[in-house]
Formats: C-alpha cells, structure tokens, sequence
C-alpha cells in the first residue's frame, strides 16, 4: 500500500463529516472564520511583534490559496497595514488556506540589486511570509507578517564614539573614544570607559564620523576649530581607523578644504575665529551598503563621494556635487553641514547664515534630499524653516535666541559675551516613519573656547556657554515634513521644545545644553545627544540621552561624561565631534516548520497540513557535529535558529530533528508517535518541500537531518522544513 493510501487511511476518522458534505457546495465551509493579516515593517531582530517600534507597512499584497478547491486569490494591504479578508465567496476551500507575503513596496530584488525591504525575523509574534491557516468552525486567524531593511539592525547596547577636540596649548591627547551606549555618570579621570582609540597625533581635530561595518573601519574628517590644530591629513583630511587593529591613517583628502592655518601664538589662534562653519569638513556618513562615503566640504560647499570599499582613496568616486543654495537669500549665506542616510537616500542639511545682511527673520534650516544613484538634490527642500523664533537660555537669565553668524571684522566680533548661539545644523537623524531630528551646533563654541582671549582685538579673556538645540521633524503619511510645535507636530509636553531636558541637572542655568550630534538606534526608544556638563561636573562634555516618544530626559541621570576642562577640553564650548553607532553586521535566522504530511510530501492547506507538529526536539550543530542550539517546535510547530543561538552567516550547518519528543495529543484520527514516519525530500519548491533526510535512509528512525548554508548578513532562510506522515 502507498503512504498516500495508509493516509488517507488514517485521516478517515477526522475527515469523516467532510466525506459526507456535498460535493459542490456553493460557497466556502459554512461558518468559517476571517483572517487579518497585519504588515510591519521591522526594525530589530527578535521576531516579536511590538509595534511600539514597528511601523504599518501599506500597499504589500497577500496571496491566499485554496488547496482543495485550486483557487487562489490576492488581497491588497490598506495604508494601515491591515487587511481582513472574508471568505463566503470562496467555493470548495473547506476552511483551509495558504497565505503568502508576495509583494510588497521597496521590495529587495536581489538580481539586479534594486530595493531595500527583505523578510524579516520571525518569531514570537511575527511569523514567516508562508503560513497555513484553519478557519473552519467560525475560528478567526491573525498573522502578524514583517519586513525590515537589515541596514537598520544594530544591537540592544551597542558601543557609541565621539571625536574629543583638544584645545592646542593644554595637555589632552585622546580624539576618537568609544563608549558602551547605557553608559551613564561621571568618567573624570577613568581610562577604560570611554576608551580612547585615536589621539590628537592621529587625527588633530575632527567632527564627522562614518562606520562601515563590514570590515569594521571608523571614518574620521577633520574640523575648523578655533584653538585646535589639524592633523597630519591637513584641512581636507579624511582619517580611517581599524578597529580590530587600533591603526589610523589617512583614508583621503578632500581638495579646496581651506587654506587659512592656526596661529596659537596670536592671542590663542584669535584670527581663526572667523573660519569655524566656512573651512575644513562637515559631517561625513556611510551609505547603507557601505560601499560609498559622503562628505561635506564647507569650504566649497559641495557633497563629495568616495569609494568606502578602498583601503586608500585618491580622487572621488564620481564629481562634487554642488549643494543647493537657493533657500538663502542672499545665497552666498549658506551655509551646509549635517548629513543623514537611510533606505539609500542621503539628506543634506545646512542653514541661511544671515551673515551678510544680520537680519535675524533670515535665518534658516534647510534639508535636502540627494540620490547618490542619479547624482541630483531634490527639486525643492523638503524642510526651510525660519529660526527666529524663542528658545530658552543657554546661561539663565540671557533668551537663548537664535542670531545671524559674526561677519569675518574681527573688530566686530561681540565683547564681553559668555553666550552668543549661532546656529549650524550639524547633524541629521532618520526616525522609524521617516520624520527627521536635527540637531544644531551653536558656532560659537567653535569661534570661543574656555578662558580664551576674546576673538576682537580689544577683547577681554573669557569662557564661553553654547546653546545649541535637537528639533523634531515630523513626517506625514503624504510625505510633507512639519517643524515639531505645528499642528502637523505637537509637542507632547507643550511648551516650546520637544526634546526637554536639554538641561544641566539642577534644571536651571545651562537650558539649551545640546552640541549638536546625534545617534539614534531604530530598536530603541531613545536618542543620544552630545552635550554639555552632561551630568554633575562642570566645565564637561559628554552624551545625555532622551525618550524619542515623549521628548523626556531625565536631566540627573541620563547623562555620561566623555571630556573634562582637566584633560584638554573645551568646557561649555563644543568638546566634542560627532556621535555614532558602532553597529554589528545584521544578523541572519534559519528555520520554520515541522509539519503533519498526507503523503504527498510537500506541505498545502489540504486536510490537516495546516496543522504544525509542536514539541519535537531541532538541534542545529556544526559541520564537525558540535552541538551549537537546542529548540523545541512550538504549538505551530515552528522553530527558528539565529544570533542568540550562535548562528553566524555564511556558514555550514546541520539541523538535526527528533520526532521522539513530538507531541501528538491534538493530531487526528489518534495518530500516536509510534504512527509518525520521516516525509524524504521532495518538491521543487523550497518553500513548501521536506529538507530533513531521514537518518540511515530509514523513515521510521528517531531522526532526520538537514543540511544547511547560511546566507549574507541580514537573511533570512524559512525554508528548512520536515514532514512528518502517519503509516501503519
């Protein structure tokens, strides 16, 4: 007798009130339930569903098959991320179903390179893009189905680094320092946490910072900063960093950064004061892929891009790029600085320096969108904002107002002014819904510094308080962006910022603490910051850290101290560079289903194949048969095997079944364990096919075994099924 016959066989018990049904009916199983399926897109690697940091994904297509009736039907996803399909139209389909995720926008085609959103973990909550559902006996079914760009992943504390800007005549030496990113308190004189890994000889002073993860290389580019001396790379010097080996080196130079030197002998560097936002480099950020690095020249104005593969590059990868100026007015006052990169679309950011005119209602922040495949800026900015507007004090009691940069007469430079914030938007972030943060740089920490001759000539020695800021941009789900406190954005505590607790930690004195860089991990709830007296000392710098959702810090604890008036630093006057991530290579996951088979041995939503075998035992070992994770199929009879396993990429495995534990109490027509045998590999499609080969070849051996290659970082592999058939 075939195994399909003893099948059937045994399935007769459990399908006896089918067999009695009409042949025909006229429409689906009275009775039968609906299905929702929700779409996410994803942004961590757990395969939870929490949609706290999952947002709706719209416009994906479902695909759902009857296998008894042959029909199969798609569904369009609505701009919410959900659709509830009934099926009372359905003819012949006995209330079981195939459902697929086949489509959905940005879609990674990986034949020609195209698009960015891939199957995502699945898990606890979310499940795999191919289920089978039962909706006979009026049973409802939900599936939660995701998709992330694996671009996005980076680990629950992964290591921040900020770039240390040492004044030239005293003693501190570290530059690039890193730091685990839950850090919190004060470090003063700690030489393990933050952990230098450049020093001033390296790099001299630097702002941007780029990682590329691939192969673990930190990207550096140096910064025109009064007090500050350039590096061995000069004005234009990009500095790569290994961080498996700790060597720095200069990766390029950019050309026409500049020409104007430091002169500490003149009164500490005065004349240099006026070149902070107009020489040298801006920030520098890594593509997604990290194949490209894009640099701001804020001398020329351009965007450069170079090759980030190379060890060492020589020209750029294509030509400069101008920057649009045409939001300023005059023209000639832009100024660009800050970068953002996310789904392959860089945003440029700069503002209207009402320099020339000093006319407080032209100042503004300006971002643009560039596409690095076609080389072109957006035809308009996708945000132009006035910065006139009131802001709370840098030094209590003095309005921390915004006002027009200081023109190049160092005759006219202010006397007498701890504060004087000048804004330069140093630094873009990308929100989970697309919405941006911005963070703001106040120039004047960069033309002053901390006991320091004031820049004009007849000016007093003094120490400077800068107050720069972070605004939320959000984003509608028509592609408009609104400045937070609009109604298109309101704040969630009221008052006149978002991001509260800029603050030192009494809450008064210093209430625009913000330097101006930023780094925002998309699988958690909060942004960090650099910042001043960031936590109790004063005359430091550091990180603070805020709620991305309610704007909340908590001004006494969540701040982390990096750079001290003690070891170099600039006290209240911009310490410190830019802030970046030090994210690990995405993970990837393997796994999916044991599954109850009639024989045919590939899995279908026909009798009881939509049922999954729970309890059976899925070892995953290695090629030398070292045992590497442990898993139970669960009441779906799912498993999965993924970084918190030990699964690494790119790597031979075996996966071992054990059907000696399986569960059998809710599988029909009583079938017993001794009833179950191995389905042999069959099918052409992997998706639906047995992978395990039974052990020895005996299909009624205790186990089975699969062999698997896992795939490049950030993929996923559902594929690695086995079946399971009742014989007699």
């Amino acid at each position: 007798m075939s195994r399909r016959t003893v099948w059937r066989a045994v399935l007769a018990l459990s399908c006896a009130g089918l067999m009695l049904a009409p042949a025909t009916p006229a429409s689906a199983q009275p009775g039968e339930g609906k299905l929702t399926v929700n779409v996410f897109r994803e942004f961590a690697a757990k395969g939870t569903l929490n949609p706290q940091i999952q947002t709706a994904l719209g416009g994906a297509t479902i695909r759902v098959t009857s296998d008894h009736s042959g029909e199969t039907r798609t569904y369009p996803v609505g701009p919410d991320g959900s659709v509830t399909i009934d099926f009372d139209t359905w003819r012949r389909s006995r209330g079981k179903y195939k459902v697929e995720l086949v489509d959905w926008p940005n879609k990674f085609d990986p034949a020609t390179g195209t698009g960015f959103l891939q199957p995502a973990f699945a898990g606890t909550g979310l499940s795999s893009h191919l289920n089978y559902v039962n909706l006979e006996e009026g049973q409802d079914a939900t599936l939660d189905l995701a998709v992330w760009n694996p671009d996005d992943y980076c680990q629950d504390n992964p290591t921040l680094v900020t770039a240390c800007q040492q004044a030239a005549t005293k003693p501190g030496q570290k530059t690039l320092v890193t730091f685990p990113y839950n850090s919190r308190g004060d470090t003063q004189g700690s030489t393990t946490n933050p952990k230098p890994i450049a020093t001033v000889q390296d790099t001299g002073a630097l702002y941007g910072l780029a990682y590329r993860k691939k192969d673990k290389r930190l990207f550096s580019g140096a910064y025109a900063k009064r007090h500050t001396e350039y590096g061995p790379g000069g004005q234009g010097a990009i500095y790569v960093t290994d961080r498996t080996t700790g060597a720095t080196s200069v990766f390029t130079r950019v050309p026409n950064a500049g020409t104007t030197p430091h002169n500490q002998g003149n009164r500490v560097d005065a004349p240099f004061a006026n070149r902070p936002g107009k020489e040298s480099l801006g920030d520098i950020e890594m593509s997604s892929d990290g194949s490209e690095l894009y640099v701001v020249n804020m001398n020329d104005g351009n965007l450069y891009t170079y090759d980030a593969t190379q060890a060492t590059a020589g020209a750029p990868k294509r030509a400069p790029v101008q920057i649009p100026d045409s939001a300023c007015s005059p023209p000639g006052d832009w100024r660009p600085m800050g970068l953002g990169v996310r789904d392959g679309v860089v945003y440029v950011g700069g503002v209207c320096s009402a320099e020339s005119t000093q006319d407080v209602t032209k100042l503004r922040a300006v971002v643009w969108t560039y596409d690095p495949a076609t080389a072109t800026f957006g035809a308009a900015p996708i945000v132009d904002e006035p910065l006139n507007f009131p802001r709370d004090p840098a030094n209590d009691p003095t309005p921390g107002d915004w006002k027009p940069w200081t023109r190049d007469n160092l005759a006219q430079f202010p006397m007498g002014n701890v504060t004087y914030p000048q804004p330069m938007l140093s630094d873009i972030e990308i929100e989970r819904d697309g919405g941006l943060v911005l963070g703001f740089r106040d120039r004047f920490g960069d033309q002053s510094g901390l006991v320091i001759p004031n820049a004009n000539p007849n000016g007093p020695v003094e120490s400077t308080v800068t107050g720069g800021d972070i605004i939320k941009v959000c984003r509608k789900s028509d592609s408009t962006y609104h400045w937070e406190g609009s109604t298109d954005c309101p704040r969630p505590r009221g008052g006149n910022e978002w991001f509260t607790g800029d603050t030192y930690y009494t809450g008064t004195g210093h209430r625009e603490a913000a330097w101006g860089a930023l780094a925002l991990p998309l699988q958690q709830d909060t942004i960090a910051s650099t910042f001043l007296d960031p936590y109790r000392t004063v005359n430091s710098g550091g990180a603070g850290w805020f709620d991305r959702t309610t704007g909340h810090r908590d001004a006494t604890q969540d701040g982390f101290g990096v750079v001290y008036a003690t070891d170099g630093g600039f006290g209240k006057a911009n310490g410190l560079g830019d802030l970046e991530l030090l994210c690990d290579d995405p993970p990837v996951q393997i796994g999916n289903r044991v599954w109850l088979d009639d024989g045919g041995g590939t899995q279908n939503a026909r009798y009881d194949e939509t049922l999954g075998i729970p309890g059976v035992t899925v070892t995953l070992k290695d090629t030398s048969g070292n045992v590497i994770a442990t898993k139970k199929t669960d009441a779906k009879g799912e498993y999965y095997f993924d970084h918190r396993d030990g699964l690494l990429p790119n790597t031979d495995y075996t996966v071992e079944f054990d059907k000696t534990t399986a569960d059998t109490s809710n599988l029909p027509g009583g079938i017993t364990l001794a009833d179950l045998m191995w389905t042999r590999t069959t099918g052409r499609d992997p998706a639906t096919n047995s992978d395990a080969e039974p052990t020895g070849g005996d299909e009624q051996a205790p186990t089975a075994v699969a062999k698997v290659t896992t795939g490049p970082p950030g993929s996923v592999d559902h594929d690695l099924d086995a079946g399971m058939w009742a014989g007699t």
